[in-house]
């Protein structure tokens, strides 16, 4: 009973820390961040549909994470702008270090976004 109970304890004791590292490589960004981040998104995002979407008005960032770590700020996104034909989106995640979007993968987009692109012969999401 002894050896069950300690192995209990043992086991309690490393889940605790994992999480414990775990929370604390990961925080929540501040409000200047979470601003400089959506900026970086956007301006990013913009430019990489670009040669599908000329025409772009009326953007909108939507950060649904944003959390630092080791040195970069990490998160998911849905962007949304209005091109000459219709409103477009596409969902994502991105790393921004230094002000500047260092890694930005789509990992969804709208159905007309999808349409033009496969149109254009430009490819813009992972799947």
């Amino acid at each position: 009973m002894q050896t069950s109970t300690s192995k209990a304890l043992l086991a309690g004791a490393l889940a605790l820390s994992f999480a414990l590292v775990t929370t604390q490589a990961f925080a929540d960004c501040d409000e200047g961040q979470e601003t400089m981040v959506g900026k970086a998104i956007a301006t990013a995002a913009s430019a990489k549909i670009a040669p599908v979407v000329p025409t772009q008005t009326k953007k909108m960032i939507n950060l649904e994470t944003c959390d630092a770590a080791g040195g970069a700020l990490v998160s998911e996104f849905k962007f949304n702008v209005i091109g000459s034909d219709g409103l477009y989106w596409v969902t994502g995640t991105a790393k921004v270090s230094g002000g500047q979007v260092a890694d930005m993968k789509f990992s969804g987009l709208s159905p007309n976004l999808a349409a033009a692109s496969t149109k254009a012969g430009v490819k813009l999401a992972a799947n």
